[in-house]
């Protein structure tokens, strides 16, 4: 949201972005108290504000904000089968970070034609900003925690990244499924169902098996084929 109450404009904030544009549109502390959370909790309720872009092109009204995002998914982290072994503490913190670069640079999505590396320089620069100029007054062992927990979910070599980028994939598959719903089937958003192909955990490719069969039944319901990626 930005200064006047409205939600932010995260395609704007996507053209010719630096870090220092966006930090010049935050309002800066009054106060100087460094060991405050205050201002790193300022930055990041940007993600409550924020809007995910690919609903927007949709015309999603009211869509969800990337910390909608954030907080479903660091539920269905706890979801996680114990036998699989994975840590889901650690998976819950994974999913509630691993988008906190999003407050300063956007959500950058495909259509924004911004290259890969370019996004990653980007998020990097932001979460460097993030834990070494607010984390690290308050604490340096939460400001080492945060990136490290931002680096294992970008690099995905842990088994606990690997199962939050596969859920990560699958609630964009339930929101899909839902804004369909939503709109009585007047919106056929297929598109975002492409992810599933990159799921890796067997028992989250069920969860996705189990969201389609009732996307399916949902629009035989309204006698209407929808498209399948």
């Amino acid at each position: 949201m930005s200064s006047n109450g409205a939600p932010h404009d995260s395609a704007s904030m996507v053209k010719d972005w630096t870090l220092p544009k966006v930090l010049a549109t935050i309002p800066k502390p009054v106060t100087s108290a460094s060991s405050s959370p205050l201002h790193f909790l300022h930055i990041i309720r940007r993600l409550k504000t924020t809007p995910r872009e690919g609903w927007r092109r949709f015309d999603i009204q009211n869509g969800e904000s990337i910390a909608d995002h954030m907080y479903r998914m660091g539920i269905i982290t706890m979801l996680c089968p114990p036998e699989t072994g994975i840590d889901r503490d650690r998976c819950v913190k994974l999913a509630l970070i691993h988008d906190m670069a999003e407050a300063l640079v956007g959500d950058i999505t495909p259509p924004d034609n911004i290259a890969k590396d370019e996004k990653y320089k980007r998020e990097l620069e932001s979460m460097r900003y993030i834990c070494d100029e607010l984390l690290k007054p308050i604490s340096e062992t939460i400001a080492e925690e945060f990136m490290e927990l931002w680096a294992e979910y970008e690099t995905g070599t842990t088994k606990e990244a690997v199962f939050v980028k596969d859920v990560d994939r699958f609630e964009l598959i339930c929101q899909t499924i839902e804004y369909e719903k939503q709109y009585n089937a007047e919106k056929d958003l297929s598109e975002f169902l492409h992810v599933r192909v990159g799921i890796k955990n067997d028992f989250v490719l069920k969860w996705v098996e189990d969201a389609l069969l009732e996307r399916a039944a949902y629009w035989k319901s309204k006698c209407l084929e929808p498209k399948v990626e």
